[in-house]
């Protein structure tokens, strides 16, 4: 697909990569404006082969080499699954944790909610079923040394360095790798965590130290250690298979930093601290991209939905404000990483089908065969892929554009018997399956929009993932929605979405700062000592940002910066992020317009009754995000052909398996389709790396920028 750049971007390429459980998808932005994309069945064994698989891919549709292409790359961002999978296999690094003495055992005390959090809703009702995860760290690598600091960061008890050195011996005989080290109130002032570290150093040189100072440096103990152990555990070890992506990626050519991108929706070089943000890219992308396209098209509201071989991801844009929530859930417990808030479940179009063992109902997911597809390529049981090949949605010789050939009579051999269990003929039993996996996804879908009291009338639904197309009429199947919109690209949109998002820091600090009610000299010396620990946090913020952006070659003059503040009623648990014009508080009245603007914020999720203006406001955490705008893909305005597809488009028809028949579906080809054009169902639109699927009496029309806008009725 051709698409123009920005008038400021450099005659260089831009590359984007996502790489699922499934795919490694890629786009490319070349020097002739073009939008390349490709796709590569991802390897969980090495990614730097899917890596530059789909980079070839993606060359390829140009007629260009992958050693041409990366020599003449500016930017190389790869969204992976690295530090998911390592965090969900357990495969991670055996780390050693030091913490304040008489707090071992941290790790397995939780939160409250830590041992249902990762539950289905049906399962938190019922405590028979709750079981606690193992720790990342055995309690057998886990010390604790003498120090104490206090919530002021007042030195109570001063750190016993002999101790340090003797915990690292022991536990460099329990076989730790690498050392995380958490102490309390160490956010408020790291000097002990500091000394911790040169005295571990000096014991194992070359030993990693992760420290929860300089990884997460804010209040809430337990999500500071959940964070400082994601580091620790699986951090570390991503960070070795992203040096392994970029060294092959040198090797043919590359020669500057590939970057990743974090969960707060903007990217960072590999070599950043904090790598554990990394762990849920991939729908990241897709909400930047929906929001990216939101704006194209004049659409503040947009839910996004990524249909992959292994998930469904969603994502809700309010009047144009992409949400972040603080303490996402990582796995079964809370952790410290500012998040694009997206929601996942377990249905894609490469998950397993099965029997309930107790009830006899068919099962669909959460397992899933990812890149081994289904049974008709190399997966032991059937998958929903295996229904869509049988009911002739896909066409098993033009997999990924025929480079992988799928068998339908493999997936006949494996869907008859479960067909024959269900007492039906094995078309009907394929269409039941396919169905009921776009229900469990509509469910979902309705259910967050509804569940936060929106409006589906409000959204544009943008539907986009390899199964995106594919699953996007029986997902939206009596919806009442404002606009559905599709992708010529939707197999690579989440990878479009990287190429949207900014060069990035965001780094917080927690501080204590209060704003009492009233206006006595007390409460006007209160407030001053207020801004005085605002402004000098933001000040710590600021040359962090400086140091690392110097490290990077970045200028920090250049950046964009916005100061943030944590806003909460005093002795309310809950807390709001504000933002703050300037680059800092220069009075009272500043801080004052602060709180009003808290409020504000506070009356949109709560009435106005529930404001307790009397009890004063807190601020105990502050942050800092300091962007530097990237060229984003434009999505050009075509001259728009006629509503009839050009003959190039027409592959002819197939039989397709439809409500108890078989109907012929016409075959298009979706490359060859214009601006303009407009296809009638019942129809397939077929491209290399995806297939849209149109039922009767409905329709697709490819508006002035070739997006898709999914409609009732024929035209």
């Amino acid at each position: 697909m051709a698409v123009r750049r920005s008038k400021q971007q450099h005659a260089d390429n831009w590359i984007a990569l996502d790489a699922g459980g499934t795919m490694t998808d890629a786009v490319i932005v070349d020097d002739s404006g073009r939008f390349l994309v490709g796709k590569y069945l991802t390897n969980k064994r090495d990614e730097s082969v899917s890596f530059l698989g789909s980079i070839t891919d993606a060359a390829a549709t140009a007629g260009r080499t992958l050693d041409d292409t990366l020599r003449r790359s500016q930017v190389i961002v790869y969204a992976g699954t690295i530090m998911l999978n390592t965090l969900l296999s357990k495969t991670g690094a055996k780390v050693g944790l030091m913490v304040t003495q008489g707090f071992e055992d941290y790790l397995l005390m939780e939160k409250a909610e830590g041992g249902w959090i990762s539950y289905p809703y049906s399962d938190r009702l019922h405590t028979v079923t709750h079981h606690h995860e193992d720790p990342a760290i055995p309690r057998t690598r886990v010390v604790g040394v003498q120090e104490r600091i206090d919530l002021f960061g007042q030195v109570v008890l001063p750190l016993r360095k002999g101790d340090v050195e003797a915990k690292t011996r022991a536990l460099l005989a329990a076989g730790a790798e690498s050392i995380a080290v958490m102490f309390l109130f160490s956010h408020m002032n790291p000097a002990h965590e500091q000394e911790a570290r040169r005295r571990i150093r000096s014991v194992a040189k070359h030993l990693p130290v992760v420290l929860s100072s300089e990884i997460a440096p804010t209040h809430k103990e337990y999500t500071r250690l959940a964070s400082v152990v994601a580091q620790a555990y699986a951090g570390e070890r991503a960070r070795e298979h992203f040096e392994r992506v970029e060294a092959r990626a040198r090797d043919h050519g590359f020669a500057k930093e590939v970057s990743t991108l974090l969960a707060h929706g903007g990217t960072v070089p590999i070599s950043t601290k904090r790598l554990y943000e990394s762990y849920v890219s991939g729908p990241v992308g897709g909400i930047l991209g929906g929001h990216y396209v939101g704006e194209v098209i004049g659409s503040g509201n947009v839910v996004g939905c990524d249909i992959g071989g292994t998930s469904f991801d969603v994502g809700i844009i309010r009047d144009g404000m992409i949400p972040i929530i603080r303490e996402p859930t990582l796995l079964s417990f809370r952790s410290n990483i500012p998040m694009i808030h997206t929601e996942s479940i377990g249905a894609g179009m490469g998950s397993e089908l099965g029997v309930h063992p107790l009830t006899g109902k068919l099962t669909v997911g959460p397992r899933s065969a990812g890149s081994d597809v289904g049974r008709c390529l190399n997966w032991p049981v059937p998958t929903i892929t295996d229904c869509h090949i049988l009911l002739g949605y896909l066409n098993p010789h033009y997999f990924l554009g025929g480079d992988v050939q799928l068998d339908l009579d493999a997936a006949i051999r494996a869907l008859e018997p479960m067909a024959r269990h269900f007492n039906t003929q094995v078309y009907e039993f394929a269409e039941r399956a396919h169905l009921l996996v776009c229900e469990y996804m509509r469910e979902f879908l309705v259910n967050m929009l509804r569940g936060r009291g929106y409006d589906t009338h409000d959204y544009t639904l943008m539907m986009y993932g390899g199964g995106g197309p594919l699953g996007l009429a029986d997902v939206v199947h009596g919806l009442e929605l404002k606009d559905i919109v599709t992708f010529p690209f939707a197999a690579v949109f989440s990878a479009f979405g990287v190429l949207c998002a900014p060069r990035r820091y965001r780094y917080h600090q927690s501080i204590i700062a209060a704003c009492p009610p009233g206006r006595d000299a007390h409460v006007v010396a209160v407030k001053e000592a207020a801004i005085e620990a605002i402004n000098g946090a933001w000040q710590q913020l600021e040359a962090r940002a400086a140091s690392d952006f110097a490290q990077h070659g970045w200028n920090f003059a250049e950046a964009r910066q916005a100061h943030l503040m944590y806003v909460r009623f005093t002795n309310q648990l809950s807390d709001f992020e504000v933002t703050w014009d300037l680059s800092r508080l220069r009075s009272t009245a500043d801080l004052d317009e602060m709180m009003r603007r808290f409020e504000r914020v506070y009356t949109t999720i709560y009435p106005e009754q529930a404001l307790e203006t009397e009890a004063g406001y807190q601020v105990l955490e502050v942050a800092l995000a300091a962007d530097i705008t990237t060229p984003k893909p434009q999505l050009p305005t075509l001259p728009l052909a006629g509503p009839k597809p050009p003959d190039a488009a027409v592959k002819g028809t197939r039989k397709v398996y439809y409500r108890g028949k078989r109907l012929d579906f016409r075959i298009y080809e979706m490359d060859e389709l214009q601006a303009g054009n407009i296809v009638n169902g019942p129809s397939i639109i077929e491209h290399p790396a995806t297939t849209f699927y149109i039922p009767p009496d409905k329709h697709a029309a490819f508006d002035e920028r070739r997006l898709i806008r999914y409609r009732d009725g024929s035209r």
